[in-house]
C-alpha cells in the first residue's frame, strides 16, 4: 500500500516540477507542504525511477523527461 502512495507522491512532485519548471528544491518543498530533506530524496527517487532532472546554476530544477525503457 505504501508504494502506491510513494507512486502518488512522486508523480505529484513531477506535475509541479512541470508547471512551475526551474524552481528550487525548497521551493517546491514549500508548494507541497513536505521539509527539504524529504524533497531531496524525493528528487533521487524520481531519477532513480526514470525520470531525467535537469538542475539550472541557480539550482532550480526542470523535468527532462523519462529515461527509455522505464516505466
Amino acid at each position: 500500500m505504501s508504494r502506491k502512495s510513494d507512486e502518488e507522491r512522486l508523480n505529484s512532485i513531477v506535475e509541479t516540477i512541470q508547471r512551475n519548471p526551474a524552481q528550487r528544491p525548497g521551493w517546491l518543498a514549500r508548494r507541497l507542504g513536505v521539509d527539504n530533506k524529504t524533497m531531496m530524496r524525493a528528487l533521487a527517487q524520481l531519477e532513480d525511477r526514470g525520470d531525467m532532472l535537469l538542475e539550472d546554476d541557480r539550482g532550480g530544477v526542470s523535468w527532462f523527461g523519462r529515461r527509455r525503457g522505464e516505466r
